[in-house]
């Protein structure tokens, strides 16, 4: 089969955004009217922003050691904030420019800066294939641990992207050996992508001998519906594995769709009963390690990868290839047939504690309970909840079941947090490149149960959003906002709207459908915290969520 280099969920020009380099603040009199801009901080306007990165520029050529790193350091990444907000050409040009005169600095300052000069350009070039090939060459010359692994994160971001194995060998040659695994040790975080009348299988590409300890299968979540269905099978450690198709035979046998798993071992259940697409999944020992078969119903198209952190294989069919979703009309009553309730955190992730000890998941999916049946019995709408009980699901796991369960709208629920102990009010959320510091201060808090750069991957997901996209989850925030408003009016009407903002939520990221985050209250507010621990304020932000779907299928 032939090896094409695309992205497990389709074509993805975008995907990463620049390493934060996490130098050290400079010092000095060089710097005293030029201070490095922090991550999170609002871009002035255009003017102020060219004005202040040529500062800090003219402050670095006047300064020497790490003080001058940090500040063409914060010059350069200025200028690629400024390209990727109006794409104007002399931006991406000044910023390149200014990590390649950090690359002849010594240390780890110098690597980070070859890995961040080979994102921009990758990003500049839409080219996600000579991002790999850049990094990889970042990876393999690494002196440092810390900027080893950045480039190892970034390849396993763009693992769908992978170049065929000479490129990363010639690469290796050209580095006189300097990287102890060659190809086979970059190809351990890559993956090669086959295609065939079925659909893609991406697979990763691992070594010999690099496995940390046996293989085993801990674990089958399965979800299916009539026309939609995945399994996901978790596994201890990345591991090769192999997939099949087996069509109907006659009558008697439905097809078969199949997974060869290497070296893995099962001891759990060897049959799963699934209903709708999937009848079934089965297990079982193979000379070389477990074979995972579906029974299908019919004939589907699949689409199977991998997800790290941890690490898993996820099998998605359906009953038509993926497509792009068909416009929904601008005004008139909308299609809504399912909804994704996603309660946030869960299992060994809290969320956010009150000062009284209540705690975030806790309330969140409380909410979720109370909601769901309504959304079934008072609109006809199947919901499905990313979490029902006190689980841990990873947050690129929530959208994924939200996909595959062909959802129409998607509600993540949570509770708001602050170190100001009287902040209040309720706020939702959709995704977007934040600029305003509030928003993305609550991002980062939400995105910290990810331990895979989620804040990055959520701004690069949110580059390629369409424009329709955006503009239905905005509504759909919008009236969830009303809806809170008009639920709190009679006996919580002191609590403060805190409107609709844009963030870089992680998981909001990658959905196929209009999505966005409810920040029901601050629980770090006493106040706040008291209302959440009640079961009639829960019931209100029920009922808001209840509303807010009801509002946007009636075109509102």
């Amino acid at each position: 089969m032939a090896v094409l280099r695309l992205a497990p969920f389709g074509s993805v020009l975008a995907l990463v955004v620049a390493c934060a380099s996490g130098s050290a603040s400079p010092t000095g009199s060089a710097s005293a009217s030029a201070q490095p801009r922090a991550p999170l901080s609002v871009l002035p306007s255009r003017a102020e922003a060219v004005a202040e990165a040529d500062a800090l520029a003219v402050a670095a050529g006047k300064a020497s050691g790490n003080e001058a790193t940090a500040l063409s350091r914060s010059a350069a990444e200025l200028r690629a904030r400024l390209w990727r907000l109006e794409h104007r050409e002399p931006d991406v040009l000044e910023a390149l420019e200014l990590y390649r005169g950090l690359e002849s600095a010594t240390g780890e300052g110098a690597c980070l800066a070859r890995l961040e000069r080979a994102l921009l350009e990758g990003e500049h070039k839409q080219s996600p294939a000579e991002t790999y090939a850049r990094a990889y060459r970042v990876k393999v010359g690494a002196e440092s641990s810390a900027c080893r692994e950045r480039a190892e994160n970034v390849l396993a971001t763009l693992a769908a992207f992978r170049p065929l194995p000479n490129v990363l060998a010639e690469i290796d040659r050209q580095a006189g050996g300097g990287d102890a695994g060659g190809a086979d040790a970059g190809a351990a975080r890559g993956a090669n992508v086959r295609i065939d009348a079925h659909g893609p299988v991406v697979v990763p590409t691992l070594g010999a001998g690099k496995r940390a300890g046996p293989v085993r299968i801990t674990n089958i979540e399965r979800y299916g519906a009539k026309d939609a269905a995945r399994v996901v099978v978790f596994v201890t450690h990345p591991t090769l594995f192999d997939v099949g198709f087996i069509p109907a035979e006659g009558a008697a046998r439905g097809p078969r769709l199949y997974v060869d798993i290497d070296g893995a071992t099962y001891k759990g259940a060897l049959e799963h009963k699934v209903g709708g697409l999937v009848e079934r999944v089965r297990l079982g020992k193979r000379e070389k390690g477990t074979r995972v078969v579906l029974d299908l119903a019919q004939a589907v198209h699949r689409k199977v990868f991998y997800l790290p952190e941890p690490f898993r294989l996820v099998i998605d069919v359906s009953t038509a290839p993926t497509a792009a979703p068909a416009p929904e009309p601008t005004t008139g009553p909308r299609t809504i047939r399912r909804v994704v309730l996603d309660p946030g955190h869960g299992g060994h992730d809290p969320g956010a504690v009150g000062p009284a000890g209540l705690r975030e998941k806790d309330v969140t999916l409380d909410v979720a309970h109370r909601a769901a049946p309504i959304l079934a019995r008072e609109l006809g709408v199947a919901t499905l909840l990313t979490r029902d009980s006190d689980d841990f699901v990873a947050l690129d796991e929530r959208t994924a079941r939200a996909n595959a369960f062909q959802a129409d709208l998607f509600v993540s629920i949570h509770c708001n947090a602050s170190e100001d102990p009287s902040a209040r009010g309720f706020m939702t959320f959709v995704l977007d490149d934040s600029r305003d510091t509030l928003a993305s201060a609550v991002a980062a808090r939400e995105n910290a149960a990810s331990a895979a750069a989620a804040a990055e991957l959520a701004n690069a997901m949110s580059r390629v959003l369409d424009a329709g996209s955006l503009s239905r989850s905005v509504r759909l925030a919008d009236l969830l906002q009303k809806s809170a408003l008009a639920s709190f009016a009679q006996s919580y009407s002191d609590e403060p709207d805190g409107g609709v903002k844009r963030a870089g939520f992680y998981v909001l990221a990658g959905a196929r459908m209009p999505a966005v985050l409810f920040e029901t209250s601050f629980i770090s507010n006493p106040l706040g915290e008291s209302r959440l621990n009640t079961g009639d304020y829960r019931q209100k932000l029920a009922d808001a969520i209840v509303n807010s779907v009801r509002a946007y299928r009636e075109g509102r």
